[in-house]
């Protein structure tokens, strides 16, 4: 079974989609944004377009926002707001997004159970459809959503629990561990917007097609 090389990361996209339209408008090349900030122009390609393998978002990791400022004309920060917010909103999905913490406050209102065993039986059914669809291993999915593959087995097995007295040791297993990355999920499977909580709700168990 083939691994996908890269997927569309969810920190980075925003950011590579801001970029390429500023450069564009200035009418500069890949290669001249990409030696100011120190990035190879594989490493800047992948950024503009989205599609990140695992070695370029290490990459990226380690590359100065500020110099990425500087190269586009853009204020200070410009790059910074655009990963900081990306990151907020592939962390927490749509489904809590009214529940988001002020001022860096917890997210009480995820400590509770909020969906039946069934529910995650039921994604974790769609997830592994879908997955299986792009020959995507769950290392591979893993990856995308900042998890492990043995999370991933986990997520299509339906073992999550969101009761704190019936839920095992370590977060990996936990509701908030998963909720929190739905976003993640429906990113690298290339699923609508909100269709993860869809389908935990049941309102969606025949469409577990990526988006078109």
């Amino acid at each position: 079974m083939s691994i996908i090389s890269s997927i569309n990361h969810p920190y980075w996209s925003p950011l590579g989609a801001a970029a390429k339209a500023t450069r564009n408008g200035l009418q500069i090349s890949q290669a001249a944004v990409a030696q100011h900030t120190g990035l190879t122009v594989r490493q800047y390609a992948a950024l503009e377009s989205g599609f990140i393998p695992p070695d370029v978002a290490d990459g990226l990791g380690r590359m100065s926002l500020s110099r990425l400022d500087e190269a586009l004309g853009w204020d200070d920060g410009t790059a910074r707001t655009h990963v900081e917010k990306a990151m907020t909103a592939a962390m927490f999905p749509t489904t809590v997004a009214s529940t988001l913490p002020v001022d860096g406050e917890t997210l009480t209102n995820l400590d509770r159970s909020t969906y039946p065993q069934a529910a995650w039986r039921r994604l974790g059914k769609a997830i592994q459809a879908s997955r299986m669809s792009f020959n995507m291993s769950r290392g591979a999915l893993g990856y995308g959503v900042q998890s492990t593959s043995k999370s991933i087995l986990r997520i299509e097995e339906g073992r999550v629990y969101g009761d704190p007295r019936t839920a095992p040791p370590g977060d990996y297993q936990s509701e908030r561990y998963v909720l929190k990355r739905l976003a993640l999920l429906e990113m690298a499977l290339e699923w609508e917007m909100g269709q993860a909580a869809q389908i935990l709700e049941g309102q969606n168990r025949a469409s577990v097609s990526p988006a078109a």
